[in-house]
């Protein structure tokens, strides 16, 4: 077997140049190299691919494992099948990747499974086709299993082979945005915060672009498309336990869009920057700086023009802003707060919880 090379910069050139429009998309996907797992695949917002396998392949194959990849990633396709028979959706939608790919100059493998039907349907339509004829043709089960086939060029199963593994991480597999917040104050209040939010930052199976039509049907297409940008301001004032603020900022990335940017920033009296997160491993490792007083005019000054949402985590011991800012703000107290152009969200304690009452004012 010949061994080619292998960069994943120039594999990432290779594919900007017949697809320019995925430079922003590049820029907030991970790429890592993972030795155990076959080829390439995706999770979430991370390329996974293996550089010894990649090398089996030449450059223009390589190109078309990577795009594939940002091609599931682009149109959401992990959120999209959520419910649906696994194995047969990531069929449904490497095979539409597959003529979408094709179209723009991409090569797969020697050895892909086609199906040209797909390249006039949608993820879903061709899941359905799939679907009705895994049903049809369901072999009986073999005495031999020797007389079982060789299994056909399959992309690389990486999301069962990672979520298997003895040294993964919470947090950088798709299930870990379900994670249940232990305390039911917090967790109640959070969940008030998706009634408040900018729509774009929500999760949303739709948001992916498709304006394209032909024979009657709405296409898929390739499109830059804006990232949603969220800022989370924390009060690292002595007042505030670091937990708490740890498992507030993971409930808060929990229920944004998968692809959304999310910025998170310390202040007590002074601001401290911005960190960006992604995952839970991001979160426990976010570096929690200040202890002194609180200041809420450097907080809504911390703010940039980039986001969407901005959010405040407060116990609201301090003198309200003399600045407006179109914040939300969640305070852990009894504090009564009333800042100019802000929405607050009060956590409430578990006694003062009735059904899914959130007790937010609009100022």
């Amino acid at each position: 077997m010949i061994d080619y090379n292998f960069e994943l910069s120039e594999t990432q050139s290779n594919i900007l140049e017949k697809c320019p429009e995925w430079n922003e998309l590049m820029n907030v996907v991970e790429f890592r190299n993972v030795p155990d797992v076959r080829g390439a695949g995706y999770e979430g917002k991370v390329v996974f691919y293996n550089s010894r396998l990649m090398r089996q392949y030449p450059q223009e194959v390589q190109a078309y494992l990577i795009a594939e990849q940002l091609v599931h990633i682009q149109f959401a396709h992990q959120l999209r099948g959520k419910g649906l028979e696994g194995k047969i959706w990531d069929a449904a939608c490497r095979a539409v990747a597959c003529e979408m790919l094709v179209s723009d100059g991409f090569e797969p493998p020697a050895d892909m499974v086609r199906y040209r039907e797909a390249k006039d349907l949608g993820a879903e339509e061709m899941y359905e086709i799939l679907l009705e004829q895994a049903v049809r043709d369901e072999p009986q089960p073999a005495d031999d299993p020797s007389d079982e086939q060789p299994m056909q060029y399959e992309e690389t199963d990486v999301l069962y082979m990672l979520k298997n593994r003895d040294d993964k991480q919470q947090g950088d597999l798709q299930g870990a945005q379900d994670r249940e917040i232990e305390d039911p104050r917090l967790a109640h209040a959070v969940a008030g915060l998706s009634d408040l939010m900018e729509p774009s930052l929500q999760v949303d199976y739709d948001w992916f672009p498709a304006d394209r039509i032909r024979d009657g049907i709405l296409k898929e297409q390739f499109k830059a498309y804006p990232v949603p940008h969220a800022e989370i301001l924390l009060d690292t004032s002595a007042s505030i336990d670091e937990d708490l603020l740890r498992a507030f900022v993971m409930g808060v990335k929990g229920i944004l869009r998968e692809d959304a940017v999310v910025k998170v920033g310390c202040f007590d009296t002074e601001f401290y920057g911005f960190q960006e997160i992604h995952s839970e491993k991001d979160i426990s490792e976010l570096e929690l700086k200040g202890a002194g007083g609180t200041n809420f005019d450097t907080a809504v000054k911390a703010f940039t023009g980039d986001a969407e949402t901005k959010i405040i985590f407060t116990d609201g011991y301090a003198d309200m802003p003399g600045t407006r800012c179109d914040a939300i703000w969640l305070v852990y107290s009894d504090t009564p707060v009333n800042p100019p152009g802000g929405r607050v969200i009060y956590v409430k304690k578990p006694e003062e919880i009735k059904d899914h009452e959130i007790d937010f004012l609009i100022t």
